[in-house]
């Protein structure tokens, strides 16, 4: 009798690790998630097919949310030591590039930017980090 109950235990505690396992896997919810695009640059805006103008412009709002909020630096030698990649700051300074998600009302949602961070064994990995 002990036996039995020893294996409907085991059998629960595996279906609920597999069953959080899959919570947390999928409790993400995915970039651009209501029809929009993912870009963070004028190419990748036109390479979905975008008017030029409305492409310049969505970039520009992204890099106006970067510049009033993310981290800035003062040369871009220190930018690109800390985020992937960067632009020079109209307010002076260098700022991290952002990456939005362009819906059908042109507006860039999702604003964010990968930041460089090193692990317990000093290996650089990125970060993403939301700013708007």
């Amino acid at each position: 009798m002990g036996g039995t109950s020893l294996k409907y235990i085991i059998i629960f505690v595996a279906l609920a690790g597999v069953a959080g396992g899959l919570f947390f896997s999928r409790r993400t919810i995915p970039v651009c998630a209501e029809d929009g695009k993912y870009m963070a640059s004028l190419a990748d805006c036109q390479a979905w097919g975008l008017d030029a103008k409305l492409c310049k412009e969505a970039v520009e709002k992204a890099r106006a949310i970067a510049a009033r909020a993310a981290p800035k630096t003062e040369t871009m030698f220190q930018c690109e030591l800390r985020f992937t990649d960067c632009f020079e700051n109209p307010t002076g300074g260098f700022s991290p590039r952002p990456a939005f998600c362009l819906r059908a009302d042109a507006e860039p949602k999702e604003v964010r930017y990968l930041e460089y961070e090193s692990d317990r064994r000093n290996r650089k990995k990125t970060k993403e980090v939301r700013i708007d």
